[in-house]
């Protein structure tokens, strides 16, 4: 049965599996952290407190500010975490390596970002159930950007296939140009900028496909979607409860 309202990750979690969704979204049930998650949270953070106040400073925050925001957002979190999967890294290298990836942001590409709107909610509906889109920045030429972090740099055919930018269209009511600034994760971070349009057709094409999500989703039948890289126990924190006590072994074994 769907919630009261839909997102552009529940219809991506869908897409990925139906039963992840299922257990997340309408059972409630959390998957443990990974420290990336965490990291790339901060990351966000310490982004939109700079860029909330450059709508009306028109000027940066000092680096040093933004480290500041990290680390707070940070400290709440991992307060708040009690059982994180670290996957065998140590949690001080992933927030030294987040604050390196919020230095070189502010340091390369913010100074050229100039916000008209920053964290900005938009409430539309698609198959008669509310759907909520959250946008990172829209800036001063009307383009949308979104923030990523990465443990390498994105491809283009997988950006132009991308459902969260023709998401960000549809609640826009626009074609669109959508930036992703990638913070790529490296002994030297850098910032990738890579780009996709979305046209009015792109929107029609994306709100026939979600329509028919949804409608999937109001059914209660949520199978699980075992083929994808996705359904192993590395990946999914939903693993042993949806496999049970299936073991792989041979028949007469």
């Amino acid at each position: 049965m769907i919630t009261d309202h839909v997102s552009e990750s529940q219809l991506s979690m869908w897409q990925r599996c139906p039963r992840q969704w299922q257990y997340r979204y309408v059972q409630g049930l959390k998957m443990r952290p990974s420290g990336a998650l965490i990291e790339g949270s901060c990351y966000h953070k310490s982004l939109e407190v700079n860029f909330t106040q450059k709508k009306v400073t028109f000027e940066d925050l000092p680096v040093d500010d933004c480290l500041d925001a990290f680390s707070t957002e940070w400290s709440r979190v991992m307060s708040e975490s009690e059982d994180v999967d670290w996957r065998g890294m140590k949690p001080e290298a992933v927030k030294n390596e987040g604050h390196s990836l919020v230095r070189t942001y502010m340091t390369v590409m913010a100074p050229n970002v100039q916000p008209i709107e920053a964290e900005e909610w938009y409430i539309s509906k698609i198959a008669d159930v509310v759907f909520v889109m959250r946008i990172d920045l829209i800036n001063d030429v009307g383009t949308v950007i979104d923030h990523k972090t990465s443990s390498k740099s994105y491809n283009q055919a997988d950006v132009d296939r991308d459902m969260q930018a023709s998401a960000a269209a549809y609640s826009l009511e626009r074609p669109i140009i959508f930036e992703n600034h990638v913070a790529v994760k490296s002994s030297h971070p850098k910032i990738q900028l890579i780009k996709t349009v979305r046209t009015r057709e792109d929107i029609a094409w994306w709100l026939d496909t979600s329509s028919a999500i949804v409608q999937q989703m109001k059914s209660g039948i949520a199978p699980p979607r075992p083929t994808g890289w996705h359904c192993s126990p590395e990946w999914c924190g939903y693993y042993e409860m949806c496999r049970g006590g299936l073991v792989r072994g041979y028949w007469g074994a």
